[in-house]
């Protein structure tokens, strides 16, 4: 499953960095792509997985799911 995520917060490739390491932490997430200048993810997963845990995972972070 793909899921497109538009993330907060993100200004540089160091940003784009720490998303994708926190998104591919979520139990289940095979692949994260970040795309800094659209401010998107594109998360891919076996099963879906609740958006809710995408936020639960940048919790600690300056970045937050603005909509999936």
């Amino acid at each position: 499953m793909k899921k497109e995520l538009m993330i907060e917060g993100m200004k540089c490739e160091g940003c784009a960095s720490t998303v994708v390491e926190k998104l591919q932490a979520v139990e289940g997430v095979e692949r994260v792509a970040v795309d800094l200048e659209t401010k998107q993810a594109i998360v891919e997963s076996q099963n879906d997985i609740d958006a809710a845990l995408f936020d639960q995972a940048l919790s600690d972070t300056n970045y937050t799911v603005t909509s999936n």
